[in-house]
Order: C-alpha cells, then structure tokens, then sequence
C-alpha cells in the first residue's frame, strides 16, 4: 500500500490529506535505520456548517501490521498550523551519509541529486523537535505552500495558544489523534484490556447526571467505539471454531517425578471418579500399585519426545464435505475433528520446581525442566505421539509448558514469554509468575472457508502460571503478589495501539506533540500486558488460605454426616481468595468454577498427618487454583474442575481444568472494511456540531406499569429514533451523581447506544420484585412513580416518566411485623399503620392458612415436599395470601398437584423471611440437645413468633408422619444426604430434603462454619418424631 493509502486508515472524516512526504529523522548514526522513516502529512479539516478550514501537520512513524501483515502507519504528533507554526527548509550538508527514505528499506534507492532537511517550529513556539530529511523536493514544495496557505487562513488569534487536550472549539478535532487513537487499524488490532472491556460501558463512561456533564467527548468516543467493534465483528463471521484446552497447576515441592501422571494429565482417565481419596471422597490415600515398566520407560508405546531426529508424521484433521462452519447458528465445529476427545492444547504449571538456594541465584539447566516434561508425554501413554512441546517459560522453581497436538502446531503462532519475580526482596524468583501468550489461527475447515478467509484473524490466548506469598496470615501479601505481577508481566515486541502519553526525550511538554515509547536502541514497541488478550487463564499455587481455626475445618472435612459439596460450600465462605475476589483486592473480574474437591494442601504421612492425611502443622486449604477471563466475544465453557489425590509425592495434589474456547472466524481484510464503514456512519458523533443534537424522537414518554406485583414480572417497550442529520449516542444518566439510574424494582435495557440518522431501536423496561426488592418496598408507601432521564451525548436530556403501584405481599417480611398487620396485608394503607406492639397476634395468619389448608387436604399427597409445583397454581395461592381470598381449592380437593403448591408456597415463603427462624447463632446449641425436653427447652430463647412458627410447621410435619403411607417419609424428611435450595420467583424442590435448611438457615457472614445438615435434621426430628 502507498504511504497516502496506509494515511488514510488513520484519518476520520471529513478530514482530509493535502499533502503526504516520506521523510526520515536526522541522526548521527553512519547507517541508515528503517525506524528513523517518517511520514510528514498536511492534513486539512473542514466543517461544513461554517465552512471553517483548519490544518495539521501529522508525523506518522511506520509499524509493522499484527500478525504478519503489511506495514501500517501509527501517528507519533500532531502540529496545528497557526500562530508561530513555521518550515525551514535547508541543504544537506556534503559528505552526509544520509539517503531519502523509501517506503521499503529492502531495496536501496536511488540516490538523488539533492537531499533537503526540514526544521519545524510548533504554533506555541520554538521547541527542540527532530530534524527530518528528504529527497523528494518536489512534494516538499507542495508541502510548504499548503502549510502557508493553512497557516494564513487560521482564525486563531495572534499569540494565542490552544490547548488541544481541553478546547471545544479550535483544533478540537484532533483529540482522538493523541488521545486514543480509535482508527481502523485501532479497532482491528490488539484486543482491549480484560479488566476494561468485561465492564459494563456505562461503568466505563465518566460520571454524570442531570445538570452536571461528565467528559462528553471521551463517552462518545467510548460509545462509538463499542458499537464499532462490536457491530464489525458481527458483520465480518463467517463462523465459529471450537477448541479444547487441558490445565494443570502441581507444586511439586521440589521433588523429581516418581509416579503415574495420568490422573492428572489425561481427561479420560479421570472419567467416573474426579475425587477419590481426600480430595473427593472419605478414603485414605493410597499410592497406586507400580507397573511392571516404569512410566518414564515409554519404549514402543512412545517414542522420546525429546528426540528431535525422530519424525512423526502429524494427523491431519478430517475434513467435512460441505462448509458447515459457514453457519452462524449451531454448535462450533471442533478444531481437530480427527480426534476430538483429546484435548488440542495441555497447558501445565509447576511451582517449587526447584527449592536449592543455588536456583535463586543462577539457572540450574533443564535437566529438572526435561524430567517432567517427559513424565507428562509418559501420562499421555499411547497418545504421546499426537503431541509435541511447544513451548515453555521457567523462573527458578516456577514453570509452565505448552503442549499442542501436533495437527495443529501450524496453528499456533507469535509466541510470547515473560517472567516476574515477587519473592525476596520483591524480584528474586522464589515467589512470582510466568507467562506465555500464544496467537491461535484456526485452519480452514473447507475450500469455501478457505476462499472466505483469506487472511484470517488469530485469538490471542495467554496463560499465566504464579507463586504467591505463603503462610495463613499473609493474605495481603498474597492480594499485593497479584497486583505486582499484573503490572510487571508483559509481553515485549507486540505492536499495541494505546501508548501512555509521557514527555519524551527530545523535550515537548505538549500531549499533542509526544511520541509514544520505545524500547532504547531499537525502536521496538512497548510491551503489551498479559490482560490484553482475548483468554486469560490463571493458575498456581496462589496460596490462599481458610480464615478458620485448624480445630474446625479438619473437624468439618472428616465429618461423614456432610455430603462432600455441602461441607466445601460451607468451607468456601472462608476462602482468602473468594474474600479477596468479592472486595476487588484481588483477581476482580476473574471467573473460577465451583470447586468440588477437598482442600489439595497440605499432605504429609505416618504420625505427622491425620486421617485424611492431611499434614498437623498446617491448616488444610485450597492453595491450587485455575481461574479465567475472556472477552465478551469469545465463549469460554469450563468443563471439569478436580483435584487429585492419587498423586502423593508432593506436599500438594495437583489440580486440573478442562475447558473449551469458541472462537469467531472472520477475515482481517472484511473486518477492516466493516470498521472504515461503520466509522464512516459514524464520524460525526463525537464532533462539536451541538446545533444538531438531541433529535431523539421518544414513542412514549410516560411509561404506567399498573400493579406491580411479588414474583410478576411486566415489560413495557419504548421506541426512539433519531431524527437528526447526524449519527448520536445516547445513554441513561441518574438525577444525582450518587443515585441510580433507576429505581430498585426496575431494569433497563439497554442503557446506551448508538442511532444513525433516522434509525430506531427499542428500550425494554422490565419491572421485577424478588424477596430483595419486597423486603424494601414493603416498608415504603405504594406510590413506585419516578423520572429516567436520557441523555444524548453532546446534546439535550430526555425525560421518561414511570408510575406504578406496589402491591404489598406477606413475603419477605419480619415475623414481628407480620403479627401486627390488622389484616391481609394489600389492605394495609401506610406501611406504619400496624397494631401496637402489645397487640401483636401470636404467629402469622400467612403461616396458620396455609398449614390449616395442608392438615385438611394431607391426604391428596402424602410426599408434597418431595415434588416441584405449578407455578400458576404458586402465584394463585400467593395472591389469596395477599388479599385474604378464600383459596380457590375446596377441601375435597382430589388433585395431588394442589398439595404440592402448598407446600412449596410454604417453603417459599419461610426462604423469603429475612431472618431465619432458629437463629444462625443458636445453630451449636442445636448440636449440645439430647433429648426433645432439651430441645423444646431450647425454643424459649426465640421471639414469641418464631416459636409460634415453629411449633406450627413441625406439628404439621409430626402429622405427615404418623399419617404417612410411606413408613421411611419421616426419614426423608428429617435425615437427608443432599439438602439443597433453589429458591427464586418460584420456589423448586431440587433434591429430597429442604425443611432443616430452610427453617435453620445459615449466616453468611458468620465468623465460624455452620452445622451440618444433618445435625439440622437431628434437630428437626425431636419435634416431628
């Protein structure tokens, strides 16, 4: 491509290049260096509505395209021509080894007769920029007429100096250039920072609200840009690719590989059994028996890996006879469709690879690096010869290794490494990380592919394998490890698009005249940082500990009355790392599975580890962690998540993932053109044409949502189109900077956006009231009316009006304020009006209605609690409640369905209390009774209602089981293996047993564990037995 072509993917409308001149930097050096090449353009803005002119001088540096492609042009500064703006043009000295540049430094030029030089003072005034050269005299004369031309129609006044980064009226049109430089090559480059993009855009935009406007041109900036990428995007796939990933994480304390790795590296061997052992079961450890032949002894079932003078012939990948990938819909097509039970990528991490004091000091070779790679080809058994190492990075004791089938080694590309310490003294590398970032290119799946792609565009994956602080009380060290290594781990030598703007060397105090850094000497680009990918993944030995005393969690992990996922989702809440993760300290905006297995640390044997074979001197924990993030445009499903105990020769077990990574296919060159189109339509939206903004058209501007009910939710939709000349973004802004933008009971979507002119898109109000939202609008009065203001970027505010009425229900109330209603609770007219406290009844009538209902129909369904209802039926009943209707089912109701309602309307309406009815601090207690005199003893230290309730509820259970037809009823009821609650809008039994956790519900934010559910059930059946 010519240099004025490469220019113009970097120029928004209308702005236009009058002059282009290749030049180069003057420098001292002898030899001539491609870096020094620059592109000297004269660039002319026009408005059409005024009929102003105003001019730049752009110099452009050359980069090389991502990913192989053709060079590409990046602007270095931006010069408006007015006030002191000047060219002196001047000889070569003789002798100069100085040659013009070419637009391609493989062939030397020819050497012309004459080189001029060209000195260039800025508009504020005299400041020591470069001196630049060229030999194209021709064009540099029409360079300097324009510039003349420019400079003597500027309207600036004399002496003036515009300040680019804040004016809105001269040169503003330059912002983007030196801001961010959202231009095609911008858009369809280097993905967006994770921790940015996995944002909601209106979290991202500056505050503002009614009256108060945040940064209007960097929000329309931001908004146009996201719609940009996001629209490109859909409009350039032509398909998906699927691909299959395996990862580990094992700290290997220092050990060489001793035993079968298989477990842990090969998906298919853990198929049916992920946990056995500690790590998921009740069982002891027990190594596995030897082999006849060790494991490392591959002989004829694999060759050496390690043997680069063996030649395998790779598999090449079945292809399909017609181009199914061509498809939008459907499931994407696995990469490698030869063997697609194996995963296409195995990605491991070691930690304590090496814990000699030597190690921290200088590097020790390979040979501990080399042994377990080949112990991870010996676990792969006969499918060993379907991979190969592709690559690896090692910092002391920390290691990652890539291996890829080797089908698909072709695929993988740019490879990047970095390491980090975060050990002694914050750099040495007992502690710290280790990262590789891979470009993933899938291969054509079918001639029509192949033609529909013709230079397609990779995923870029990044995988990171780190060491954190260790010891219980070392959590902030930990939470500051992870900030570190997120700022150090980097990638060097990969063009990025987004530079920081600091003063460089030649010493322009301008933002506008800055050139982004490079690395000394070469001219290389800046590093790019490990969250600017499209995958993320995240393992090691993180080190994050249980924030409870060593007595009780061993207590709770050897306790058979837990089932393994109860007593580890009760272990979880104490979790260092989920604490860190919910207060944004650490790893914010990762995804990490549930964890099913027991804590992998720490193991010893014989006297110096407990039953579980978990090591005396050290709390058990979940050290070993593998977590994610992925751009909202790359589906990332996580199929398995173990730990594994069959594997003893370290102090930890390790820990596997499987995952699988959809990925779009789309070519470079339509993505491009889409991007230049889209920015086309768009390129007024961030400009200063304010006379015409706010052409939003909105259908309705009153929005009545009637009655507004518990568990009904109801949409309204609003239309709005822009009736302007110009493109507009709009967004939804509170009345106050510290308000909402809309009220709790209602939702929006979506709450920006981006209108062409005479386009129009819908808004979808959704109001929604849950046990949360009830629990609050219970207590306010009925009226829910409100204002949505929204704002048109660079233009007016539009106001929507919402009105509703509340609906009062008896959920998600106090049982205290239940007793004082004077009647059905929609009757009630303030919140306040309530009987005094002295007056209060003794239980709900809520409660005593629905028990009553179920004592007179028991007989319809002896096993109600055991089924999931009708959810008509639910609202039905729901509604009677709120109103005091008499229900619509007569005793002699023969349906069992209707039982089944009740019951779960029951169960719903306990789960909606917003306090439990045994009180999580009485929980222990519970465990201390051994009799139903001391358990009945136990209730007088509850409120007056709650006793009510309880006694209610059980004397209703003890009537189901001495009139049970199903003898065992009492048992399902009361002693459960799987108590488990999903309770939502409607409430659906999942599993046998949900009375004891409903009745003793837990406290999340209790510094201590819970009992167990079976200690809960224990509980229960002094009273219904």
């Amino acid at each position: 491509m010519t240099s004025l072509s490469l220019l113009q993917d970097l120029l928004r409308l209308p702005d236009e290049a009058r002059v282009v001149l290749e030049a180069a930097v003057v420098t001292t050096s002898e030899n001539q260096d491609p870096h020094n090449r620059r592109i000297l353009a004269v660039v002319s803005h026009k408005e059409d509505w005024d009929l102003t002119e105003e001019g730049c001088l752009f110099v452009c540096k050359y980069k090389a395209g991502a990913n192989g492609r053709a060079e590409e042009l990046d602007v270095q500064r931006v010069l408006p021509i007015y006030g002191q703006f000047s060219v002196v043009i001047g000889q070569m000295r003789r002798g100069s080894s100085a040659r013009p540049p070419s637009i391609s430094s493989k062939v030397p030029p020819e050497q012309p007769r004459t080189v001029m030089t060209l000195d260039i003072t800025p508009a504020e005034g005299p400041t020591h920029l470069p001196t630049y050269y060229t030999g194209d005299v021709h064009t540099l004369k029409a360079f300097v007429t324009e510039c003349r031309r420019l400079k003597d129609g500027s309207d600036v006044e004399a002496n003036a100096v515009i300040n680019l980064a804040s004016s809105t009226t001269h040169f503003s049109w330059l912002k983007p250039y030196f801001e961010k430089h959202s231009t095609i090559a911008t858009l369809t480059s280097m993905p967006e920072d994770l921790r940015q993009i996995n944002r909601p855009l209106l979290d991202r935009l500056s505050p503002s609200c009614a009256g108060f406007l945040g940064d209007e041109h960097s929000d329309a900036q931001m908004i146009r840009d996201d719609w940009v990428r996001n629209k490109a995007r859909e409009m350039s796939r032509v398909g998906r690719r699927r691909l299959s990933l395996r990862l580990g994480t094992f700290n290997v304390n220092g050990k060489m590989p001793s035993q079968d790795l298989s477990p842990w590296v090969r998906r298919s061997v853990n198929l049916g059994d992920h946990n056995a052992g500690p790590g998921g079961g009740n069982s002891r450890p027990e190594l596995p028996p030897m082999k006849n032949m060790s494991p490392l002894s591959l002989g004829g079932v694999a060759r050496n890996p390690f043997n680069w003078g063996v030649h395998v012939t790779p598999r090449t990948p079945t292809m399909p006879s017609s181009p199914q990938q061509l498809d939008h819909g459907g499931k994407p097509l696995r990469v490698d469709l030869s063997d697609p039970e194996d995963p296409d990528l195995l990605v491991v991490g070691f930690q304590e690879l090496d814990l000699s004091a030597e190690a921290l000091i200088y590097s020790t070779g390979t040979v501990r690096e080399d042994a377990w790679c080949l112990a991870v080809f010996a676990a792969l058994g006969e499918k060993a010869v379907s991979y190969e190492k592709l690559i690896s990075k090692q910092l002391v004791g920390m290691l990652i290794v890539i291996f890829v089938k080797k089908s698909l080694k072709d695929c993988f590309g740019d490879i990047r490494t970095s390491a980090a310490g975060a050990g002694i003294l914050g750099v040495m590398g007992n502690k710290g990380g280790t990262a590789i970032r891979v470009m993933f290119t899938p291969p054509p799946n079918s001639s029509a592919e192949k033609s529909a792609l013709r230079s397609p565009c990779p995923t870029s994956l990044t995988f990171v394998n780190a060491h954190l602080a260790a010891f219980d009380d070392m959590a902030d060290k930990r939470n500051s490890d992870f900030q570190e290594l997120s700022r150090r781990l980097s990638f060097e030598g990969i063009e990025t698009t987004s530079f920081p703007l600091t003063p460089d060397a030649e010493g322009s105090n301008d933002r506008a005249n800055i050139e982004p850094p490079t690395s000394p000497g070469t001219g290389a680009p800046p590093t790019v940082s490990v969250y600017e990918t499209d995958v993320l993944f995240w393992m090691g030995d993180l080190n994050y500990r249980v924030d409870i005393n060593d007595a009780e969690i061993r207590k709770v992990i050897a306790d058979k009355e837990w089932v393994n996922g109860l007593k580890i989702e009760a272990l979880l809440r104490f979790d260092q790392l989920k604490k860190s993760m919910e207060s944004k300290k650490a790893f914010e905006g990762f995804i990490e599975a549930p964890i099913t297995h027991l804590p992998t640390y720490r193991f010893s044997s014989g006297i110096a580890a407990d039953k579980m074979g978990y090591d005396f001197k050290r709390k058990p924990a979940w050290t070993d962690r593998i977590l994610y993030m992925h751009h909202p445009k790359c589906r990332v499903e996580q199929l398995s998540y173990t730990g594994h105990t069959q594997i003893m020769l370290s102090d930890h077990r390790p820990v596997a993932a499987d995952f699988l990574v959809d990925v779009d296919l789309y070519d470079v060159a339509l993505l491009r053109a889409n991007v230049r189109k889209l920015l086309n339509d768009v390129h007024h939206l961030e400009g200063e044409i304010t006379h015409e903004r706010g052409g939003l058209q909105i259908s309705n501007t009153y929005i009545d949502f009637e009655n507004v009910s518990y568990g009904v939710p109801l949409e309204r939709t609003i239309s709005i189109r822009n009736t302007s000349k110009s493109p507009c973004a709009f967004r939804f802004v509170p009345v106050q900077l510290d308000a909402p933008i809309h009220p709790e009971w209602l939702s929006i979507h979506p709450k920006t956006g981006v209108l062409l002119p005479n386009e129009t898109t819908n808004i979808v109000l959704m109001a929604q009231i849950d046990n949360k939202v009830a629990s609050i609008l219970n207590l306010r009065p009925k009226d829910l009316s409100g204002n949505l203001i929204l704002h048109t970027v660079m233009g007016k505010d539009s106001f929507i009006s919402v009105s509703g009425e509340y609906q009062y229900t008896c959920f998600a109330n106090k049982l205290s304020r239940l007793t004082r209603l004077r009647g059905p609770i929609r009757s009630l007219g303030l919140p306040s009006d309530l009987l005094p406290e002295n007056n209060a009844i003794n239980a709900p009538r809520e409660i005593m209605r629905l028990v009553n209902w179920m004592m007179s129909n028991f007989g319809n369904s002896d096993s109600m609690f055991l089924h999931s209802a009708n959810a008509t039926t639910v609202k039905t009943i729901i509604e009677c409640l709120d109103t005091g209707n008499e229900f619509p089912y007569p005793p002699d109701t023969t349906s069992p369905d209707i039982s089944v309602a009740f019951a779960s309307t029951l169960l719903a309406f306990l789960e909606s209390l917003p306090e439990s009815i045994i009180p999580a601090p009485l929980h222990r207690r519970c465990l201390e009774m051994a009799s139903r005199d001391e358990a009945f003893e136990l209730l007088e230290e509850l409120a007056p209602a709650s006793v009510n309730v309880w006694i209610s509820v059980t004397a209703f259970l003890h009537f189901v089981c001495q009139n049970s037809k199903d003898e065992n009823h009492a048992v399902k009821i009361g002693e459960c293996d799987t108590c488990s609650i999903v309770v939502d809008i409607y409430i659906i039994v999942r599993e046998a047993d949900v009375l004891a956790p409903i009745l003793l519900r837990d406290d999340p934010s209790s510094s201590t564990p819970p009992i167990s559910p079976a200690a809960k059930s224990h509980f229960l059946l002094y009273f219904i037995s």
